[in-house]
């Protein structure tokens, strides 16, 4: 399976954020990543302030292609799965099936475009070591995704 991650380049290889997050408790490790590039990108855009990073780097995860190590997240039966800022019903789901060890990833809709699919990467999973990450180039927004005032 491939995933991805735009990240700051001192953290692009990071295996792990701690901070809390939709899918997460603070203080629990978990990487996100998103099941295609243009995902990742209008997450970021999301999560970005006015100012986009310059040291933006494209990450290619390659997960084991085993689908017993994934789970699908039934969000029909989490109301306000997607609420802005994420509340308890998503990180209790997510912060459950993270303590589980059950699967390596929770596969999810994006809160950004419901449509597109994100992974919730579990780094304590006893198959994580099998994951690959690799930089596979710098990225870099388009300035008209956020054009300068004047």
């Amino acid at each position: 399976m491939r995933a991805w991650r735009i990240a700051r380049a001192k953290y692009a290889l990071d295996r792990g954020l701690t901070d809390g997050g939709r899918w997460h408790a603070q203080g629990t490790p978990v990487i996100y990543a998103g099941l295609s590039a243009e995902i990742c990108a209008m997450e970021k855009l999301a999560h970005t302030g006015h100012i986009l990073p310059a040291d933006l780097m494209l990450v290619a995860l390659t997960l084991p292609d085993d689908k017993a190590l994934y789970e699908t997240a039934a969000v029909d039966a989490l109301p306000d799965w997607a609420a802005t800022p994420p509340g308890a019903i998503s990180v209790d789901f997510g912060a459950a099936f993270l303590r589980s060890g059950r699967a390596l990833g929770l596969i999810v809709p994006s809160a950004v475009v419901p449509e597109a699919g994100n992974i919730v990467i579990n780094p304590l999973h006893p198959r994580f070591a099998e994951v690959q990450f690799a930089v596979t180039r710098p990225f870099v927004f388009d300035q008209r995704l956020r054009p300068q005032p004047g």
